[in-house]
């Protein structure tokens, strides 16, 4: 299996920050945000793992063509690209209207900087 981009410097690890976004309009602008989740995952795997039960999870309330689309991406090729993107070091991401609103996944690595007080400092790679 390929490995994630080696880190920069010895003392730092890879991680994936991941954002699910909820926006109260399909044109909506930051500050119409009805809800945000963010979470830190350890691997790519993990990362997509959560995208895609959120996503089978909203999937059963979706109109039909949304409600294919989600499936097609949560069980086929659209995860699967998700995965190889973050393993080349680059963000992805994935979105659905939903009855009016925008739902918004993403994912950007970076790096966990390991100190002597082990405190986690993320720092998004590029």
């Amino acid at each position: 299996m390929h490995q994630p981009a080696a880190s920069p410097c010895p003392d730092t690890e890879i991680h994936y920050w991941c954002e699910r976004v909820t926006y109260r309009s399909l044109g909506a602008a930051g500050s119409d945000i009805e809800k945000v989740e963010r979470h830190s995952a350890s691997t790519p795997a993990e990362a997509i793992r959560q995208i895609r039960s959120s996503v089978r999870t909203l999937a059963s309330t979706l109109p039909p063509n949304e409600h294919r689309r989600a499936l097609s991406w949560a069980e086929g090729g659209g995860c699967v690209g998700a995965v190889a993107a973050l393993h080349r070091g680059e963000p992805c991401g994935f979105s659905l209207s939903d009855r009016g609103s925008w739902v918004e996944w993403t994912v950007h690595p970076y790096h966990v900087f390991r100190t002597q007080e082990a405190r986690q400092l993320p720092l998004v790679a590029h």
